[in-house]
């Protein structure tokens, strides 16, 4: 029986490296029936280095016993090319002995092919090894752009003198990243549902948890100009504290900073949004590491949490150093948006403005006290509310009732977040078609109907309020197409207002996938309470 694979990947290179030109040529052969023709083969593995530079693969395929060099020695000729530019190695053997899968680990091998090998298994370990460099080499180019982004934000808003404009900047770039971000993290989502590989799913959940960094630092940038509710949950301070602790442990302990952590164990849980509360803590002990490593002798931190001494309906969280302290005129002005006595290049001073944005959002209050030479502390009083009434929303991996399948309509001028949409809903079953604005839907809607249109708020030609507001008008009375908004936006307030107007529910890109999916799953089921933003 012949097994036919759909590949859709790009054009890839292929480097093929075995002594046995048979071998060779039964890997050409079923790399050039999947679809792959940029090939290049060798038997001598001396010459694997100079053809690596010539060809710049995108896959290596290599023999792990050879005369001359094994595969372990070529790839420890390479590791440096290979590291810097993530090209991925599978490593051919029929020596499947535990000792030999160790040096080669040890030596960068990605992924192992046992000979003789099933040829469905071999093509589906290279597209998705080839399918994980596509996503590595994606999320560095947007890691690229949001850097650049961010500085060249950053240098707009120093340059401003008003820090009223911060607002409009920051939803410039928020919504210039958004949108890929979403993609990018829509296609690890979707990737890591189809391997089974140990190794490649711990990959896609790096990138994954890479991209997810992206958006928090969007949308920490977005906090400080309050253009998002925070999204509140129950949550740990002393949990939170700790993971800000590990996350600067190195930098801490290379700079010989002794770090006490004096947590109370009865302290009440906090009903807060743990990406912004994390912030503020990486920020002031960041600052405090900053303070201390220009000291000589003794470096020393600590950060204490209790219970509020009123009614302990709340906690406090101190954190102190033992630094050069912080001068009574620049205590003054430590909380000032852009304000900052680190040198050029090292701060922007957006830091302590924002944890006091973030700390007043959530009711409490931050403070300094200090003396010259005599350290800081910085001191958190945060209130710990009843938490409020919510509809159970399914979890992530809560397996929901199934639905009858749905007819529905993408809108969406991004085509590959338009795509990526769609195949999620045809995994679960549903008939979707697709297009890139307003008009095009309302030409669409005029031959067919839908049972749910799924639209983004901002594009060319008609827009999703305009889609909306002409949807009102063509159906006056229900019942009317089901809708959902998405938005890459930043929402300003007058979108927030229409938003909340219509009753129908929104998500602010990124999202999981998982989240739409639900989304559409509660929408027919009725077992959303929400009318609006999820």
């Amino acid at each position: 029986m012949t097994v036919m694979l759909a590949i859709t990947l790009p054009a890839a290179r292929v480097l093929i490296v075995d002594d046995e030109r048979a071998n060779v040529r039964l890997l050409e052969q079923l790399l050039e029936d999947a679809g792959y023709t940029d090939l290049r083969s060798l038997t001598d593995p001396r010459q694997v280095l100079a053809t690596y530079a010539e060809l710049q693969p995108d896959l290596i395929l290599l023999d792990l016993r050879m005369p001359y060099l094994d595969g372990v020695q070529v790839l420890e000729q390479l590791r440096p090319q290979l590291t810097e530019a993530y090209v991925p190695v599978l490593m051919l053997t029929a020596d499947v002995t535990p000792e030999a899968k160790t040096r080669a680990l040890q030596a960068g091998t990605t992924d192992f092919l046992t000979k003789p090998f099933d040829r469905v298994e071999a093509i589906l370990r290279i597209r998705n090894l080839l399918e994980t460099r596509r996503l590595y080499l994606e999320l560095a180019s947007q890691n690229r752009s949001l850097e650049q982004t961010v500085r060249d934000g950053t240098e707009r808003l120093l340059q401003s003198e008003k820090v009223a404009t911060m607002g409009s900047l920051l939803a410039g770039i928020a919504h210039e990243l958004n949108n890929p971000l979403a993609i990018l993290m829509g296609h690890t989502q979707l990737l890591r549902g189809k391997v089974s590989d140990a190794g490649l799913v711990q990959r896609t959940e790096k990138i994954d948890e890479a991209a997810r960094r992206c958006v928090r630092i969007v949308r920490n940038f977005l906090a400080l100009a309050r253009q998002r509710p925070p999204e509140r949950g129950e949550v740990s301070v002393n949990s939170i504290i700790q993971g800000a602790i590990e996350l600067l442990a190195y930098e801490l302990r290379t700079d010989d900073v002794e770090v006490v952590l004096d947590l109370a164990d009865d302290l009440p849980f906090l009903w807060a949004d743990p990406h912004q509360l994390h912030q503020v803590f990486v920020n002031l002990v960041g600052n405090a590491h900053h303070a201390l490593r220009r000291m000589e002798g003794r470096r020393r931190m600590t950060v204490r949490t209790r219970p509020s001494a009123a009614e302990r309906r709340g906690v406090r969280i101190e954190i102190s150093d033992t630094g050069p302290g912080i001068p009574p005129e620049i205590q003054q002005r430590i909380f000032e948006p852009f304000f900052t006595t680190k040198p050029v290049g090292e701060g922007t001073g957006l830091g302590l403005s924002l944890c006091r944005n973030i700390i007043e959002e959530h009711e409490g209050a931050i403070a300094v006290e200090s003396a010259p030479e005599t350290g800081a502390t910085f001191r958190i009083d945060l209130p710990a509310p009843s938490r409020p009434p919510t509809a159970h929303v399914a979890g992530v991996d809560e397996v929901l009732p199934p639905i009858t399948p749905k007819t529905i309509l993408v809108v969406d001028d991004e085509r590959d977040m338009a795509l990526l949409l769609a195949e999620a809903f045809e995994a679960d079953g549903h008939a979707v078609d697709i297009c890139g604005n307003g008009a095009e839907a309302l030409e669409r809607l005029a031959h067919r109907s839908y049972d749910l249109i799924v639209t983004d708020t901002k594009m060319p030609v008609l827009d999703g309020e305009g889609l909306y507001r002409e949807l009102e008008r063509r159906f006056p009375e229900p019942p009317r197409p089901r809708i959902i908004f998405l938005t890459g936006d930043v929402l300003s307030r007058g979108k927030q207002e229409f938003l909340e107007a219509t009753g129908a529910p929104f998500l602010a890109k990124p999202f999981d996938l998982g989240q739409i999916q639900r989304l559409v799953h509660e929408l027919f089921t009725g077992s959303s309470d929400r009318p609006g933003g999820a």
